[in-house]
């Protein structure tokens, strides 16, 4: 995570920029842990599947 945000920094993120994605990671944390309930398989592919979506979503915005 440090290595990430100070890379991050050098694009003039910096703190009160980092805050949002912490948040919104703490959100999928409670779509995962909901979906998916204490199987660590389960967590497994539900993180799976967000962070690809994530992905796509993401890449879908900074493209179209």
């Amino acid at each position: 995570m440090a290595r990430s945000a100070k890379a991050l920094e050098a694009y003039g993120l910096g703190g009160r920029h980092l805050r949002a994605f912490r948040l919104a990671a703490d959100r999928e944390v409670g779509l995962v842990e909901q979906a998916a309930g204490s199987s660590p398989e389960r967590r497994a592919e539900v993180l799976a599947a967000c962070l690809a979506l994530h992905v796509a979503l993401v890449k879908g915005g900074l493209h179209g």
